[in-house]
């Protein structure tokens, strides 16, 4: 019955589709590890940019802090994983002339010395485990937590950390949109009006893992195609002007008949690419309705007909080649990013990160563009972050809310003057990307972020719902969303039980 309730539903969306003449779309990113980890008010629509700044209205002021305020050198303890990178720290403890890490200090050193208080950091494996433990034992050993979104948001639903629209000094910057504050968290991920945990200006790893696509200046220039900047400035830079351009590139250089990884390809992606386009088509798996319930919006007629076209090109071998296939290598996203350099891939769709990881000392140019609409007829630009290693921050159950709200707070505001000019204009800029057209898309990625319930809280099959179906080479969607639809249903129904029970 499913089966053929949706199939009328797709009917009708083509007929939809075909009367609306110009109509504009109201709807719908993540690098997965080597093992597979990879009509609702809330969707993202027309008038939602929804990113880290929100016009006018959020416009950041000369000052919000108080000008005096002594903690009388108390600690404020932050809890994280181990730093892998550069952009992985949050505290350091002296110059060294790289701009990150510079800023880092700059911003710490100014609220210990403005509020007569010192951070301390420790640095373990599992700190959201840690935190748990901690609250569970009454203990108040923690004033801030960052860790995965994912281990983030899994506490946060079993209470473990305070509410931050109750926390003060953080509840009025979230109600009031300040900027150093994601405001996409809060529009997304808002259960029942209640938000565990945030990003903004204060971390930089949110952003690394944010869906994107770039380019190969070299091949474009030698295959006599045009930079698709303007395509993203006139708004027509679209899943069909991506295939325009990268179909009819595919070529068998090594002669041996089988087009592969030691071949040349208009489109790398990976199994996640059908997420990708999802997501970038303004859709999510799960929203929240307008009491902030999550219900899961996948039957319309326009997220039907996005789905069904995003797994026919995702699952078509001739027309993008996955990194996640790649043979002979211990760890594929690396290996995907050398065979960018090698000039073999013409545009590469993957998360922000292996640009500033891989690229930085690449000699061929690239170009930096959003991922693609579905259509022109959808207004903006989307990108999906990725749901297992984006970083948030979150309060500890068990903290002194009024003594963490403010230090988080204050981090976030002091930010925008330092980490947030080093990590957006001389690490990304400067030192990455290569001309003013690339500088000027990151303001439409960074304001099309959007995150996916059903992904971050892993409801039923939905976080690898599209990954599984690529890789299987499966598209028929309705047929693959039939057999999990109960099961989904009832998982989110649990998730909803127990974060009510909480």
């Amino acid at each position: 019955m499913l089966r053929k309730i949706i199939s009328i539903i797709m009917i009708l969306s083509v007929v939809i589709i075909f009367a609306a003449c110009g109509g504009t779309d109201t709807g719908g990113a993540d690098s997965v590890d080597n093992n597979g980890q990879s009509d609702n008010n809330n969707q993202a629509g027309e008038d939602d940019t929804g990113g880290d700044n929100q016009g006018a209205a959020s416009e950041r002021p000369a000052s919000v802090l108080p000008a005096e305020m002594d903690f009388g050198g108390r600690e404020f303890r932050v809890v994280m994983p181990v730093v892998e990178r550069i952009y992985h720290q949050f505290i350091v403890e002296e110059m060294d002339g790289e701009p990150i890490n510079d800023a880092l200090l700059e911003r710490n050193s100014r609220i210990e010395e403005k509020y007569n208080m010192k951070f301390a950091l420790s640095e373990i494996s599992g700190p959201s485990s840690a935190v748990s433990r901690s609250v569970r034992a009454g203990d108040n050993a923690h004033d801030l937590l960052i860790d995965s979104i994912g281990a983030v948001a899994g506490i946060g639903a079993q209470s473990m950390l305070i509410d931050l629209y109750t926390v003060p000094h953080i509840s009025a910057a979230l109600e009031q949109h300040k900027p150093w504050w994601d405001q996409a968290i809060s529009r997304d991920l808002a259960i029942n009006n209640t938000l565990y945990f945030q990003a903004g200006d204060l971390l930089m790893f949110d952003k690394l893992r944010l869906a994107i696509m770039y380019f190969n200046k070299d091949m474009f220039q030698t295959l006599g195609l045009d930079y698709p900047y303007q395509n993203v400035y006139d708004g027509t830079w679209t899943i069909d002007k991506l295939l325009e351009l990268t179909r009819g590139v595919n070529s068998d250089i090594n002669g041996d008949g089988i087009m592969d990884q030691f071949d040349q390809w208009g489109f790398m992606s990976e199994h996640s690419a059908g997420r990708h386009f999802f997501a970038g088509a303004g859709f999510r798996t799960v929203t929240l309705d307008n009491n902030g319930v999550p219900e899961i919006s996948m039957s319309t007629p326009r997220t039907l007909e996005v789905i069904q076209k995003v797994l026919e090109i995702a699952t078509d071998g001739e027309t993008m080649f996955h990194a996640d296939t790649i043979r002979g290598s211990s760890n594929v996203w690396i290996t995907a990013s050398e065979y960018f350099q090698e000039n073999r891939f013409a545009v590469r769709s993957s998360v922000f990160e292996p640009i500033v990881r891989d690229l930085r000392a690449m000699e061929t140019d690239f170009g930096l563009i959003p991922v693609a609409k579905f259509d022109e007829t959808q207004e903006n630009y989307y990108s999906s972050v990725d749901q297992w290693h984006a970083m948030m921050v979150g309060i500890p159950l068990t903290a002194d809310e009024d003594f963490a709200g403010f230090i988080a707070n204050a981090l976030a505001y002091e930010s925008g003057d330092t980490l947030k000019p080093a990590f957006y204009d001389l690490c990304l800029l400067s030192k990455v990307l290569r001309d003013d057209e690339s500088e000027g898309m990151l303001d439409i990625i960074f304001n099309g972020k959007i995150y996916d319930i059903g992904y971050v809280y892993g409801i039923g099959a939905l976080p690898t719902l599209f990954s599984g179906m690529t890789q299987s080479g499966q598209n028929d969607f309705v047929s693959r969303y039939e057999s999990i639809s109960g099961a989904t249903e009832a998982a989110l129904e649990r998730f909803i039980d127990t974060y009510d029970a909480e």
